[in-house]
């Protein structure tokens, strides 16, 4: 026995032969088209890296209205430098309190995509209490800046920051980063 159903051919005046030749000139077809897509795919990826390239070529190049005079690390490139800025909100700011008359503050800069330690600049704002705001301690200090997060400490002289005073004096943090994202 050849090993062939009885019910053969499957479709009539189609041979064995023909439907093998048929088989092999589909797996043919679509090694074929296998290949080609391959080809494609390394030829788009291919295309797309040397975009990416020249991309970070242009921005490295382009002029910018940021100078880096100094910062916390070596120089990045200059098409490199970056703005970055936020707040943390009136109302949404949430202090800790620290040791008996301070409050702590961290601030997450992290959507600026530094890769250097970035210069920060930072304001406090209220809306309540603003005279013991005025004469609180550590408004400007700026402490353990990395390239996603900085903590600020605030001690007040006369009226306590903490229990939630700071919050209720709607006490929040502007800020201006200046870094380098590549």
């Amino acid at each position: 026995s050849s090993g062939i159903n009885a019910e053969w051919p499957l479709r009539p005046g189609i041979s064995f032969a023909d439907t093998k030749a048929d088989m092999r000139n589909l797996k043919t077809t679509v090694e074929e088209e296998r290949a080609n897509l391959k080809t494609s795919v390394e030829e788009k990826m291919t295309n797309l890296m040397t975009s990416v390239e020249e991309d970070m070529a242009d921005l490295k190049a382009s002029p910018r209205e940021v100078m880096i005079v100094s910062g916390e690390e070596e120089a990045g490139e200059a098409g490199c430098a970056r703005v970055c800025s936020g707040t943390t909100g009136r109302g949404t700011t949430n202090w800790f309190d620290y040791g008996s008359t301070r409050v702590k503050l961290s601030v997450d800069i992290s959507d600026c995509g530094f890769v250097k330690v970035p210069t920060v600049t930072t304001s406090v704002e209220g809306t309540g209490y603003e005279y013991e705001l005025f004469k609180a301690i550590g408004l400007a200090a700026v402490h353990d800046t990395t390239t996603t997060s900085f903590s600020m400490y605030v001690d007040g002289p006369k009226y306590d920051p903490q229990d939630g005073n700071a919050e209720s004096w709607g006490w929040n943090v502007e800020w201006i980063s200046v870094g380098y994202i590549c």
